[in-house]
């Protein structure tokens, strides 16, 4: 994720996601971040902030309203207290945690740059199979 406050970010992706700050790299072009999830270390992101700063994203009517990268999905073992925890750290709740379909609870979010998050819990088993549920 591009941003104008790389660490700002962070700080909402460590309150509100649990993640932490794995490396931290300066470059002359500016400064990345690599987080990873902090309990399993298995979900990583990277926030990247020019060094000559970043524009704030155009406005748009809806989340989905361009084409291309709209928003990433963060799979979690308790929606509502991810929800929670986010909103907490400042993140904008969308749609609250909803049941879509029996074992599957989702909610979307947008953390403080208004990046769309869709938190989705899946009970072991009841998950979808991706060559199968098309």
């Amino acid at each position: 994720m591009v941003t104008a406050d790389a660490e700002r970010l962070a700080e909402f992706y460590e309150r509100g996601f649990g993640w932490r700050v794995q490396r931290r790299l300066t470059f002359p072009e500016g400064l990345v971040l690599r987080l990873v999830d902090g309990s399993s270390g298995a979900a990583r992101a990277k926030l990247y902030q020019p060094a000559g700063g970043a524009l704030p994203p155009p406005e748009r009517p809806t989340w989905h309203h361009h084409a291309g990268f709209a928003y990433a999905a963060a799979h979690v073992a308790d929606a509502q207290a991810t929800v929670q925890a986010a909103e907490l750290a400042g993140a904008t709740v969308l749609t609250p945690v909803t049941s879509h379909r029996p074992g599957s609870r989702f909610a979307l979010i947008a953390d403080p740059q208004g990046n769309v998050w869709e938190i989705l819990e899946e009970t072991p088993g009841d998950a979808p199979d991706p060559l199968n549920d098309r």
